[in-house]
């Protein structure tokens, strides 16, 4: 018997919750943002947050705590076959690749 989900990936991602000050109010307050793929250097991932939380109103203080998410997501073939994108041997869309225009 054939398996039911013969197509599987383990994704990870990691709930970051940091502090950061609103401008607009004075008031610090912890908030949370999902970062994917997992970034293990603490000085790169408090930039990735900043980069994604600070604003005009919002300012990025310090990362307070980090929890590690890997969850498992399988495919039937059917499926697989109804939403897959052929590619090539590059791993770029084979639709990608072509061109109407001729090559000079």
């Amino acid at each position: 018997m054939a398996k039911k989900y013969p197509f599987t990936r383990t994704l990870s991602s990691q709930t970051v919750t940091y502090l950061a000050f609103d401008k607009v109010n004075a008031e610090a307050f912890n908030d949370s943002i999902v970062i994917s793929p997992v970034i293990t250097d603490v000085d790169k991932l408090a930039k990735t947050v900043a980069k994604k939380v600070d604003s005009d109103t919002t300012k990025f203080i310090e990362i307070v705590n980090v929890d590690l998410n890997e969850k498992i997501y399988g495919l039937t073939l059917e499926a697989f076959m109804a939403n897959a994108v052929e590619l090539d041997e590059n791993r770029k869309p084979i639709s990608a690749t072509t061109s109407d225009t001729p090559n000079t």
